[in-house]
């Protein structure tokens, strides 16, 4: 069995600069706080059954050969020796533009004519002969076709590149359905015969592992550079929800600390108030990059730096917004929150695609950065969108929830809603068109929990099929009056589901405030620094290796509870009832204040982001009720953090929603 070892002898390292601190205890003086900070992280592992064994396994970056992996690269070196037209059709999503900008890259700067096809998410994730005639006509002495993220499945498109005599390779994560692949060589963790041990990569890094074994093979010179690639498969492993076990594990840090030497800090130039200087988002010089600055000493195809310019150009993009403030925002909930539902904006409410791989292929930064900013602000027009869409869902005419849900925003726009109703009832939800006919056929988005299938649920009734991921996939009614059958197999396969659930269990891992049933108290933070210190030493966090959740109870006692945030860019009205004295005394708007801070008797910072409107009054309130009466604490689900601060680094939480008021 051949296996692949990110890091093996020979191998170029990349520098990694994600500090891992030992897993070990501070030493201090009070005898009883080892104990208290051992049992602590302890009774956290015990609860999420991180065992030393479990822990090691998923650390494993080792892994075997994908089928076919060579016959790829044995038809790529044919058609780069023949001087043949490869051209790369991607999928449109975030893992898709991942693979296709990994891919135009890399064959790139491997020796390859190499052309990058921009996909039309109208026609579905399907390559069809369409995509096929408009690559024919756009690059007529095309000879090779090669898929990323898709394609596996694709039986029309690929007869129609065959049909014209080109060579089909395709690379794919998806599973591959009976009677399987026609394209001449298929790469696919999830094919029929594959017995690849771990097949949750996304498709970015089924075409990285191809590049790399073609480096390895025919281009041993170039391996640093490929290596260098694993900055976009990390990207779409996070992006398409990859479970963050084994060998993603390694892939998605070296990514993050890739991105991270693409990042410019800004120059503080600004002059404030208070005569200090704050930093300066545009004037970021990203050619200063580390990395940016090490590729320009070598010879390199410009489509290969183009691509790590645009990642550098994306960041600054974000700093701009105020997005990215700090190298420490730069990780994987980076990708997930932010870049990711940015490039995945376009087909979510119809808008142009063509700007997200702009970003990383324009000749002029000019343009690249600018293609960024409207890809930023379309996904802003997108927040605004699921919004109104939303409550549409939920003060409209229903008849089928809380199973099935229709919705008349755009098509894109139903996984996002279905995920937000998923949240809401907290069991699967499909939301579709709604159907003027009972023989109509019907589509939509379904969403899951982890513990819920919607594929295998749906597979075995005839009429009704899904496609995609388990928890998140496309959903299909051949007819409208069938739809009575979906909402019956939602809910009689959830009931079935719940029965494995366990419905005790804990809100957070971790109970942590003055009533009984707290695991540890709130007034001595210094316990709860180490074992936040401990657990960001195990990232990156995702998908089956998910964040640790704690539970807090706040006594209201001395809580404080503040407004907090920046009007820089108000664009409320300047009238006199919506202004406030800030701290130092400065008139700020106080519809700006859009975030709630809670601080404790003991100093512990509860940040609630976005929270204000909507909360501030009800826990401004409950905080004076129960200061009356004295009784009670405040709960709430949380994140605890570190916080780095002027050369203070201090414990914080990060809150999710209020729970309860136990009295």
């Amino acid at each position: 069995m051949n296996t692949c070892v990110p890091g093996s002898p020979g191998t170029p390292m990349i520098p990694t600069l994600i500090e891992r601190p030992p897993m070990t205890i501070t030493q201090t003086s009070e005898d009883n706080l080892l104990a208290d900070e051992t049992d602590l992280f302890d009774l956290l592992c015990q609860r999420r059954g991180w065992t030393d064994e479990y822990l090691a396994a998923i650390e494993s970056a080792e892994h075997d050969e994908l089928l076919s992996l060579q016959d790829m690269v044995e038809a790529l070196e044919d058609a780069r020796a023949a001087g043949r037209k490869v051209v790369i059709a991607p999928d449109f999503d975030m893992d898709g533009i991942s693979s296709g900008v990994l891919g135009y890259a890399g064959l790139a700067e491997l020796g390859f004519d190499v052309e990058l096809h921009v996909p039309d998410y109208r026609r579905g994730h399907d390559l069809t002969p369409e995509d096929i005639a408009e690559v024919a006509q756009k690059w007529p002495d095309t000879k090779v076709l090669l898929t990323c993220d898709g394609g596996v499945n694709s039986h029309r498109g690929v007869a129609a590149a065959r049909a014209r005599g080109w060579t089909t390779l395709v690379t794919d994560h998806h599973e591959e359905l009976d009677p399987g692949s026609t394209a001449d060589v298929t790469v696919d963790p999830c094919r029929i015969d594959e017995t690849y041990a771990h097949p949750g990569i996304c498709g970015a890094h089924v075409l990285y592992q191809v590049l790399e074994a073609f480096a390895a093979t025919h281009r041993p010179d170039k391996e640093w550079e490929i290596r260098l690639l694993r900055l976009f498969a990390g990207l779409g492993t996070v992006s398409d929800v990859m479970p963050l076990l084994f060998e993603n594990r390694q892939l998605v840090r070296d990514s993050v600390s890739i991105a991270r030497l693409l990042r410019m800090p800004a120059p503080r130039t600004v002059p404030n108030p208070w005569g200090g200087l704050d930093p300066d988002p545009d004037a970021i010089d990203v050619d200063q990059a580390v990395l940016l600055q090490l590729l320009r000493t070598g010879d390199h195809h410009p489509a290969f730096l183009r691509a790590f310019t645009g990642f550098a150009l994306v960041l600054k993009a974000f700093a701009q917004a105020g997005k990215l403030r700090d190298v420490g925002d730069l990780d994987e909930g980076f990708y997930g929150f932010y870049l990711a539902p940015a490039m995945n904006h376009p087909r979510r409410i119809g808008g142009p695609l063509d700007d997200c791989f702009e970003v990383f292929t324009a000749a002029d930064p000019d343009d690249a950065l600018a293609a960024m900013h409207r890809v930023i602000q379309g996904n802003e027009r997108r927040k605004e969108l699921t919004e109104v869409h939303l409550e549409e869902l939920v003060a409209g005419h229903q008849p089928l929830a809380p199973w099935v849900y229709f919705s008349d925003a755009y098509p894109g726009m139903y996984g996002l809603l279905a995920s937000q109703m998923m949240q809401r009832e907290g069991h699967p939800v499909v939301v579709m068109n709604r159907p003027s006919r009972p023989d109509e056929f019907v589509s939509g988005s379904g969403r899951a929990p982890g513990w819920f299938d919607i594929i295998s649920s749906l597979d075995p009734h005839d009429g009704l099929s899904a496609i995609g991921h388990q928890q998140a996939c496309g959903v299909k009614v051949e007819r409208a009056e069938m739809l009575d059958d979906l909402v019956a197999v939602l809910r009689d396969a959830t009931s079935a589901a719940l029965l494995a659930v366990d419905t005790d269990e804990r809100r957070g891992d971790l109970v942590l405030g003055p009533d009984d049933d707290c695991d540890a108290g709130l007034e001595d933070l210094q316990p709860l620094f180490d074992v936040v210190r401990r657990v960001e030493s195990m990232k990156p966090f995702g998908h089956d290796f998910t964040e640790p959740v704690f539970e807090i109870a706040l006594e209201p006692l001395g809580l404080r509870v503040d407004r907090i945030g920046s009007d820089a860019d108000c664009d409320h009205e300047r009238v006199e009832e919506n202004l406030v004295l800030n701290a130092r005394g400065f008139k700020v708007c106080r519809l700006c204040k859009r975030h709630l801070r809670l601080i404790t008797r003991s100093g512990l910072s509860c940040l609630w982001w976005n929270a204000a409107e909507k909360h501030f009054d009800e826990v401004a309130e409950a905080v004076r009720r129960a200061s009356r009466t004295q009784v009670g604490t405040l709960r709430f689900v949380a994140k605890l953090q570190l916080n780095a601060f002027r050369g203070d680094t201090r414990v914080q939480a990060v809150i999710d929603q209020r729970i309860e008021e136990v009295a």
